[in-house]
């Protein structure tokens, strides 16, 4: 069996060979720049020169000899490319490198102990129409980000059999990119005292993914199988808005998108939410969700994997929960790594419908050894 065979088998709950394997293969299922070159120093590999795929989460482009021997990954990503307006421009002063997007939302990393860009300045001041109106929107349809795509991707399906994952285009959704746009406190004060405004932005949000998307997969669509959608709704203790309002305001319009790439393409959706997203599961089987990720073990209502396997299993591939992020992975032994990791591939991985991955990224500072283990565990007893 195939690695792009092995993916797709999982994917249609169905027992492959072995539990498919990303890392890499979207930009929160990585390993961070810092415990990427802690890793590579310690198999004894050069490092150097490492070049970045994701500047805000400071992500490296990831060697393949690496990628196919010691992880044993099935997936690639297929990413946009930038718009052809605007130009990476990083600046510095003595606390921190910072830059404006393309959305021109400001970002910033400290000089000095920083790991990735936070945000840090909001482009929209004012809940007005007449703001959305003057509001420089990056166009979707610039053919700058779609040129060459095409037969780039072919090519990788051709000539390799990995799975290619479509990553979260322009890195957010229609809940998530508001707050982007006009801070989170804004945004949630806008949802509720200027609602009139609060879906006008939605909506042009939704518009501007439905376009991206549908550009893109009119060039790969036939290529890829999965594609994926990103949109936090959740803290780790709990919902970030009620269910209610999501049901109203932000549900329908994420159905939107779902079913406009669904238009383009076969290929399965991967919807990626941190934190406490249980109480979403239904409604985002309803709306045509096949793939969840990342299974965040220590949010409120996530941590029982066997029992998120049993209610929602037949309907979702879970996609990451490989092993606990925030406590084991970083500050345990290799031994309790290796338990952890054994515990969830036993709740997540029968019947298919599970993909092995990184719950989000794999900070700076997780040692090398506890990183060998969670892949050696996987390796081992990762098998049908």
């Amino acid at each position: 069996m195939n690695r792009r065979e092995r993916l797709t088998a999982s994917l249609e709950h169905k027992e492959p060979d072995r539990v498919p394997n990303d890392l890499g293969g979207t930009d929160v299922t990585s390993i961070c720049i810092g415990a990427y070159r802690s890793l590579m120093g310690h198999l004894g590999r050069d490092p150097e020169p490492v070049e970045i795929s994701n500047i805000v989460e400071q992500l490296p482009v990831l060697n393949e000899s690496f990628l196919d021997e010691v992880i044993q990954a099935d997936t690639r990503q297929v990413k946009e490319r930038g718009g052809s307006r605007w130009t990476l421009k990083i600046e510095e002063d003595d606390r921190y490198y910072r830059f404006v997007n393309e959305w021109l939302i400001e970002l910033r990393m400290p000089r000095e102990g920083g790991h990735y860009y936070d945000l840090a300045g909001f482009p929209l001041k004012e809940p007005t129409r007449e703001a959305l109106d003057a509001f420089p929107w990056p166009d979707p349809s610039d053919s700058a980000r779609w040129g060459g795509l095409k037969d780039e991707v072919r090519a990788l399906y051709n000539t390799t059999d990995y799975g290619l994952v479509i990553g979260c285009v322009f890195g957010g959704g229609v809940f998530e990119f508001p707050q982007y746009l006009r801070g989170m406190k804004e945004f949630m004060v806008d949802l509720l005292q200027t609602p009139e405004f609060a879906d006008d932005l939605m909506e042009r949000i939704t518009e501007v993914l439905i376009t991206a998307y549908a550009c893109m997969l009119e060039q790969v669509g036939s290529y890829v199988q999965v594609v994926s959608i990103c949109d936090d709704l959740a803290t780790q203790q709990g919902p970030m808005i009620s269910p209610a309002l999501y049901r109203r305001r932000i549900k329908p319009r994420q159905k939107r998108i779902i079913n406009a790439i669904k238009a383009h393409t076969d290929a399965k959706i991967l919807y990626h939410g941190c934190g406490a997203t249980r109480v979403f599961l239904p409604d985002l089987i309803e709306i045509g969700v096949d793939i969840f990720n990342p299974v965040q073990v220590q949010a409120q209502g996530m941590g029982d994997t066997a029992a998120l396997k049993r209610e929602f299993g037949q309907d979702l591939t879970f996609w990451g929960g490989l092993c606990d992020n925030q406590m084991v992975l970083p500050f345990g032994t290799p031994d309790q790594v290796r338990e952890e990791t054994r515990r969830r591939l036993d709740d997540l991985m029968p019947r298919g419908g599970f993909v092995a991955a990184p719950i989000h990224n794999i900070q700076d500072g997780v040692p090398a050894e506890n990183i060998l283990a969670m892949y050696e565990t996987l390796h081992t007893y990762g098998l049908y």
